[in-house]
Order: C-alpha cells, then sequence, then structure tokens
C-alpha cells in the first residue's frame, strides 16, 4: 500500500483531487486526509468511507509533522501560503527518510501571482505584458525568480528539499475554473468573483484596461495533472522531481476584460441584470476591485501567461474538460443560485 497524505480534502481543489484519486484506476493508495472540524470530517467520511481522517489544523505543526513522517507521498493543497505546515512536511519527510530507504515524495501547490511581482509592488493592474513562463524553457528563470523571491517561503522550503531524501514537485496553479465534485467546497475564487461583483452592480465591468492576461485550467484536469505525479511517484520515476519539479498548468488563456464581457452579457441574457456589455461596462479602479472582493487588484489586475509543456512532454499529461468561456453559462447560473439562498 501506498500511504498518501492529502491536506485541503474539503477544499475546492483538495476536494477534486480527492475524487479523481478515489475514482482513478491508480490501486494500493491508502489516504489520510487532516481536515479542520468534526463536521467536516464526518462529511468527508460519508463520501469517502475508506479515507482516514485527522481532526485538525495547519497550525498544529506537531501533527502535520507526525503525519507526514507516515506517508509515502504528500500532497499539500490546503494552501499555497503556511509557512509551518510546510516546514512540518519538510521535517516530517526529512525524519521519514532516517528510518526507511524508499523514496517518499512531496506535491505542493502554488499560485500564479508568483509571476506578477514587479507588477503587485508597483500597483499596476490591468495592463498587458509581454512575458510568458514555459515551464521547460524558463526552467531556470522560474526557479531562479521563485528563489530570489522571500516571501514565496512555502515554494523555497520544497524547493530546498534534496532529492535524496524528498522529492518534490510544485504545480503553480492559474485561474482555476470549473465545478469541483469534492465533498464540501466546489467553488473557485476569481471567475465566481467577477459574477458576484457583476450581479452586485448591475452591469459589466473591468479593471483600468482590462488586458492583463491570466492562462487558466479547468479543476479536473488539474486534479488530473496531481494524479499524474502520483501515479509517476509510486512508479519511481525519474527526472520529475526538485529543480526539475517545477509544473505550470494551463489549457487556454484571456484577458479579463474579454472575461468579464462575457459574464457580463451571459447575466443579461440569463435576465439577471439590465444592459449586457455593449449598453453598459464600466471601468473600475484598484481600490474599488479590492472593496468589492478580499485582493480582487491582483487576482484580477495582473498577468499570469503560463505555458505548461513539461506535464505535456514528460507525463503525456492532456487536459480534456470544457473551456473557460464553456463553462460560463452553467457559472453565472450557479452564482445566481447562490446568491438567492
Amino acid at each position: 500500500m501506498t500511504k498518501v497524505l492529502l491536506t485541503g480534502a474539503t477544499g475546492y481543489v483538495g476536494g477534486e483531487v480527492l475524487y479523481n484519486l478515489t475514482h482513478s484506476s491508480l490501486d494500493g493508495l491508502q489516504i489520510s486526509s487532516i481536515v479542520r472540524s468534526g463536521d467536516h470530517a464526518k462529511q468527508l467520511q460519508a463520501a469517502y468511507p475508506n479515507i482516514r481522517t485527522v481532526v485538525g489544523d495547519l497550525d498544529d505543526v506537531a501533527l502535520v509533522k507526525r503525519e507526514a513522517e507516515s506517508a509515502d507521498i504528500v500532497l499539500h493543497l490546503a494552501s499555497t501560503s503556511h509557512v509551518a505546515s510546510a516546514k512540518a512536511i519538510a521535517d516530517g519527510l526529512q525524519a521519514r527518510s532516517k528510518n526507511t530507504s524508499s523514496p517518499h515524495y512531496w506535491i505542493q501547490i502554488s499560485g500564479a501571482t508568483c509571476y506578477a511581482v514587479e507588477e503587485i509592488s508597483s500597483g499596476k493592474f490591468g495592463f498587458a505584458s509581454d512575458e510568458i513562463f514555459d515551464d521547460t524553457r524558463d526552467q531556470e528563470d522560474i526557479v531562479t525568480l521563485l528563489r530570489k523571491n522571500t516571501k514565496r517561503v512555502v515554494e523555497n522550503t520544497v524547493l530546498s528539499q534534496s532529492p535524496s531524501t524528498v522529492k518534490t514537485a510544485l504545480i503553480i496553479g492559474p485561474l482555476i475554473y470549473g465545478a469541483g465534485r469534492g465533498p464540501v467546497n466546489q467553488r473557485s475564487v476569481q471567475a465566481p468573483e467577477i459574477v458576484k461583483t457583476t450581479l452586485k452592480l448591475g452591469h459589466g465591468f473591468k479593471l483600468n484596461k482590462g488586458q492583463n492576461i491570466w492562462s487558466n485550467i479547468h479543476v479536473q484536469d488539474l486534479a488530473y495533472l496531481v494524479h499524474s505525479l502520483v501515479s509517476a511517484a509510486t512508479n519511481a520515476q525519474d527526472g520529475l522531481w526538485n529543480h526539475d519539479g517545477v509544473y505550470n498548468a494551463e489549457n487556454g488563456k484571456m484577458t479579463f476584460e474579454h472575461l468579464n464581457t462575457l459574464i457580463a452579457n451571459e447575466a443579461h441574457k440569463q435576465g439577471l441584470i439590465k444592459q449586457d456589455a455593449k449598453a453598459k461596462f464600466d471601468t473600475i479602479d484598484a481600490a474599488k476591485a479590492d472593496a468589492m472582493s478580499d485582493h480582487a487588484a491582483v487576482l484580477w489586475g495582473t498577468n499570469a501567461r503560463t505555458v505548461a509543456s513539461k506535464a505535456r512532454q514528460k507525463l503525456a499529461w492532456r487536459p480534456s474538460a470544457p473551456s473557460l468561456e464553456d463553462t460560463i453559462p452553467d457559472l453565472v447560473h450557479g452564482e445566481a443560485e447562490g446568491r438567492e439562498k
């Protein structure tokens, strides 16, 4: 049996990964999950009776270390920035390496705002950029970018692991969309919050020029990438980890002006707002964006254009879920339903 520790099983990405792994052809996975409350543990057990649940939070570093020390593979999907838990995982896996000769693995989720450091520091939101980050062609630049960023403690903790003791993979997630299939949270943030704001304003909007671009990925395709790495780990595949193990995930890209226009037009089509984007489409600044939704200026106003060459070339990863544009009708309908409840 391969022991897997999964954090974030009640979250959006972690819940989808749990669904994927438990419905996949991968055999012999024994999954444990740390969950924050007894209620969430009951929900998880009801949906997945074969999953072992441990009640605790990421701040309980002794628990996190103990659970990591017992795992062959750690999937840390609960947070991109929780430093204490990342260090506890590192400590646990290092301790495990002293007691077993078998390889053990750490797959960590990260966020594409790591590519927008200069925009964030300068407060330049909503404008185009020519920068594109290909995780094969630009591997050295990406690793250097992460290592030079002192705020990216989690990523640097992952990158600092010695491949002789812990094999790591860092997945840099772009705009993630689509309804999740996990037992608790099935909602993303970036696009749903644009819908929510459009409905609240009663019309479409863009942040400054709206010409900034993020790459995007359906949550099912992201979970499939995690699945591919878990499969590679169980088969002890080489050449995929640590310095070579920084992965983009994407299957499309879009300006935020275009995304917001599609959302406004769909909301009008569904009778949720009175005017489509052609009739009324306002420009807002970063301060108003942040007032409408937490961290919106960064999440709606920066650039994160990525190319996921590595997973396609080395893992035969082939995204196949619907495009972001194709999911917008269901997204708008779902946000409107949630608003009415």
